[in-house]
């Protein structure tokens, strides 16, 4: 139990006990409307609880608080961000600050951490991933009252890698759209049409078919890497599309292919028992396939990236960034600019106009 400077007294005024204590520059009162010894002692118990508990606090280790935090982001979101935040720190974070005590780490060790992450060559992302973690971690303990600044200087050392982006050239692109086999590759319409609408491959596997209306395709829902429907990555992802002739002819021939194989399913691109398909699953069916018929190495994000590639010099950014799902540079366009009227059709347009260039 905490040493005390104060004892209660008796207030004749208010008739009661009362005692001031006070940690870390905040100031609390406990009374007692029990007279005599008994109410002395009731005042000074109520303090003493409440101090031993802002001095735990004070003590408390990081490795107590980090298990702490993760079980926030474990009630508080979804299970995605908790294994990113749990990764980050069993690997980076905990090694080093574990038995430190939370109020006295101080900004460099956070930094330390991510230099030892780029030392062990760590790419420029991934250590923005392990800064992004302690800053989210501390506001949840400045939250708590634990810390009282959130560090705001961490900085990313500036060599570290960053991995150059790989898009599908037009040669690629004849071979992933040609029709040379006779029993296509299952996802080989998924893979095709994100080509064509820069979906994310969460995006993709998220689909209904009751998401499409004629020629326009809203996002509702993105399926992450352990199958969980999310909401999207962010608030942007939710969007309405008009798809170009060539992803609706991809939409009808994967219709024909579940047909055939006898797939009942409201998912547009399930697994082969109908069921909502699982991202990863997908991206290594694709790695099969691209190795198989000597496609350019790239990932199933870097096919959203041909499509932005192929699309920027025609399509004007603010159009594209609907299109894809990305924030608008300006919150003033964000609050003030709308649609208008045909713009959808323009882009479906001009993005057909370009693959049926490349792939003639």
């Amino acid at each position: 139990m905490p040493t005390r400077k104060s004892e209660a007294r008796w207030i004749e005024a208010r008739q009661r006990w009362q005692i001031n204590v006070q940690q870390d520059g905040e100031r609390r009162t406990f009374t007692s409307k029990t007279a005599g010894t008994k109410g002395k002692i009731e005042a000074e118990h109520m303090a003493d609880v409440w101090l031993s508990g802002r001095i735990s606090a004070q003590n408390m280790r990081y490795e107590q608080f980090w298990a702490e935090f993760l079980e926030e982001v474990r009630t508080t979101t979804g299970s995605a961000n908790f294994h990113k935040h749990e990764q980050m720190g069993r690997l980076w974070l905990l090694p080093t600050l574990r038995r430190k005590r939370l109020r006295q780490i101080t900004e460099q060790d956070y930094q330390s951490c991510i230099n030892a992450a780029f030392r062990r060559g760590l790419s420029k992302k991934s250590c923005c991933n392990i800064r992004a973690s302690i800053t989210t971690s501390c506001r949840y303990a400045k939250k708590r009252r634990l810390i009282e600044h959130v560090p705001d200087m961490l900085t990313i050392p500036k060599a570290a890698p960053v991995k150059e982006k790989t898009i599908l050239q037009p040669d690629d692109l004849k071979k992933l759209f040609s029709n040379g086999k006779e029993e296509p590759a299952f996802y080989i319409h998924a893979w095709r049409f994100i080509v064509l609408t820069g979906l994310r491959r969460g995006e993709c596997c998220g689909l209904q078919w009751d998401d499409i209306q004629g020629n326009s395709l809203t996002l509702r829902r993105s399926v992450n890497s352990l199958r969980e429907i999310t909401h999207g990555k962010n608030d942007n992802a939710r969007r309405t599309m008009v798809l170009p002739a060539l992803a609706l002819e991809e939409l009808e021939a994967q219709r024909q292919q579940l047909r055939q194989k006898g797939i009942l399913s409201p998912w547009i691109f399930p697994d082969r028992w109908g069921g909502v398909s699982n991202p990863n699953l997908v991206y290594k069916n694709w790695v099969r396939f691209r190795d198989e018929h000597g496609i350019t190495p790239c990932t199933l994000h870097e096919l959203r990236h041909t499509m932005i590639s192929i699309a920027k010099a025609d399509v004007p950014e603010e159009l594209l960034k609907r299109v894809v799902g990305h924030s608008r540079a300006m919150d003033t366009f964000g609050v003030y600019g709308h649609e208008v009227d045909g713009e959808g059709e323009r882009v479906a347009s001009i993005l057909d106009g370009l693959f049926h260039s490349l792939l003639a």
